[in-house]
């Protein structure tokens, strides 16, 4: 029995991998011809250490990105974010104006109603699978 229990500790070790809490997740309908949405979201990281987004994809869209909109010299512009850290016991939101995602190139035109899944990886190396809603 215990080399059976040390066994799945080497194989799972100790402490679940890292999961977020996610809620409110939507992407922004646009027309067909414009080729990028925005998605939105709020984010909370109950846990006690940091949990930090490295990447995200999806099979609906051709790149998905973190981007920070920045207001500069009067205008406004975005930046992409190549990682998001959620401290601990903290939430982030994801909202127009701010901190987003840019899904680019649709594989197909969206709509009201549309389910889409994307794929958030973490910086332990564990990915989690987000259900996203088209919204208008």
């Amino acid at each position: 029995m215990s080399r059976l229990l040390l066994i799945l500790l080497l194989v799972f070790p100790g402490g679940a991998s890292a999961e977020l809490d996610i809620h409110n997740a939507w992407i922004k309908n646009l027309p067909p011809a414009v080729p990028v949405r925005a998605g939105y979201m709020t984010i909370r990281n109950a846990r006690a250490d940091a949990i930090s987004i490295i990447a995200i994809h999806s099979d609906a869209f051709s790149s998905v990105e973190i981007h920070r909109t920045i207001a500069e010299d009067g205008m406004m512009r975005m930046e992409a974010v190549p990682t998001l850290v959620i401290e601990p016991d903290s939430t982030v939101k994801l909202a127009p104006g701010g901190l987003h995602l840019m899904m680019m190139n649709p594989a197909e035109p969206t709509k009201p109603g549309d389910v889409l899944q994307i794929v958030i990886e973490l910086d332990d190396g564990s990915t989690q699978n987000l259900n996203m809603t088209v919204k208008k």
